[in-house]
This record gives C-alpha cells, sequence and structure tokens, in this order.
C-alpha cells in the first residue's frame, strides 16, 4: 500500500503528461496505434450506416433506415470518445479521410442496387469485426491502463447491441422472401 506522500510525490512526477501517471503501466505508443485503428473503424463504419439507411427506400422499412442512421450517430459519437481518450494519453487522434481506409477495419461497401437484406447483412459484419477487434483489446490493455480498459469495454456493449440488432434486421422480409422465392426458415 502506497503512503500518502508516496501518493503526492508520484502525482507531482511529469504534471506535463495530465492524467497518465507512473502507475499507467500500457505502452502509450501501441495503445494510441490500437485507438487510431478503433476511431477510423468507427468512422468508416458510421459513414457506411448512412450511406445504407439513405439507401432504403420502401416506407414500410424506415424504421430500418432509423436504426441506421441511430447506429450512425452512436458509432461517430464513440470515434469522439476514443479522440479524447487519444488526446488525453498525449497523441493526436488521425481524422485525416486518406488514412481511414488504411487505418479501418471495415472496409467500407455500399449497394447501390443491393436490397435491404444485402445492406444489414454488410452492416451486421462490420459489427462483429468491431466486436471482434474490441475483444481482442480489450485483452491487450488488461489491467495496464484501466481507464482505456473501461472505455473499450463500454464500446464492445454498444457494439454487442448494435450487432444483436442487425441479426434481427438481417432475416429477410416476407416482400423479399417472394421476390427471391425463398421460405422462410
Amino acid at each position: 500500500m502506497l503512503r500518502m506522500r508516496d501518493v503526492r510525490d508520484r502525482a507531482l512526477f511529469d504534471l506535463a503528461d495530465g492524467p497518465v501517471t507512473p502507475s499507467n503501466r500500457a505502452e502509450l505508443t501501441g495503445v494510441a496505434q490500437l485507438l487510431n485503428a478503433l476511431l477510423a473503424s468507427m468512422v468508416v463504419s458510421s459513414l457506411q450506416y448512412e450511406q445504407h439507411a439513405l439507401l432504403v427506400r420502401a416506407p414500410s422499412d424506415r424504421p430500418v433506415a432509423e436504426f441506421l442512421y441511430a447506429c450512425a450517430d452512436r458509432d461517430r459519437a464513440n470515434a469522439r470518445l476514443l479522440a479524447t481518450r487519444i488526446g488525453q494519453l498525449g497523441f493526436v487522434a488521425e481524422y485525416d479521410p486518406q488514412h481511414l481506409p488504411a487505418w479501418s477495419r471495415i472496409t467500407f461497401q455500399a449497394f447501390p442496387d443491393g436490397g435491404l437484406t444485402g445492406l444489414v447483412t454488410q452492416d451486421l459484419v462490420g459489427a462483429r469485426i468491431l466486436v471482434q477487434t474490441l475483444q481482442e483489446a480489450v485483452r491487450w490493455i488488461g489491467s495496464d491502463d484501466p481507464t482505456t480498459r473501461r472505455l473499450l469495454e463500454r464500446l464492445l456493449e454498444d457494439k454487442e447491441a448494435q450487432a444483436d440488432e442487425l441479426g434481427a434486421q438481417s432475416d429477410p422480409s416476407p416482400r423479399e422472401r417472394a421476390a427471391t422465392g425463398k421460405a422462410h426458415p
């Protein structure tokens, strides 16, 4: 157990480091790179959700479009949380559009002539990629940086909820099943 004087002395050490104290054992450059990759993935994911929502035309499918818009908004908000944490760690969040595709784990895919099932399936694939990436990130961070780990766990919970909802939405609508001649399982 640290004595009060030791805690104060450690807190006074390297004040310019802001919230990063000597007790943070994480390799900060690696953490910043990881967070920038997640940031890029969230931005690309939000753009894909937005594009897919715009492609939903049928009035009966408007609830799906509204859900996709909400997912885009949540991913943008999550990207801001990641950018804030990157800044707290003393690094710069990478929002340069030229670098987003290279950093992102999500590959942007539009379906200009695709059906609702294809759109939702692609969004579900993206959500599942982010779920796996976040799970691995949480394990990699471990106890070295508890604040970043908690942030990643919150993002993971949110992305799992999105994937769950997308999974429910990916079941083809009765109209699409009739158009393709496929019966509902």
